[in-house]
């Protein structure tokens, strides 16, 4: 994808598809074992990012400070899933 691409001025696109698949994933799971896989997912993908960023600044003299990355990701999952279903383990 180039970076000069309309997908990325505008993500109404990717967004929508991340709608239906969570959507789609969510009716064939159940709620209960969706948001287990999503609450595993999130924890995997907090330790990659952290790993990458930590991976990233090594040869920084003052590298970031990596603080609940876990949680604030964690944070911005449920607060899309809000958006898409009203609270996290509320079906629509």
């Amino acid at each position: 994808m180039a970076l000069a691409t309309p997908a990325i001025a505008d993500p109404t696109e990717a967004f929508g598809a991340a709608q239906e698949y969570l959507s789609a994933l969510r009716a064939e799971l159940g709620t209960e074992e969706f948001m287990q896989r999503l609450d595993d997912e999130t924890t995997t993908l907090a330790g990659q990012i952290e790993q990458d960023l930590r991976q990233r600044w090594r040869d920084r003299d003052h590298p970031p400070e990596i603080v609940d990355l876990e949680d604030r990701l964690r944070e911005c999952l449920e607060y899309g899933l809000a958006r898409l279903y009203g609270s996290p383990g509320q079906s629509r």
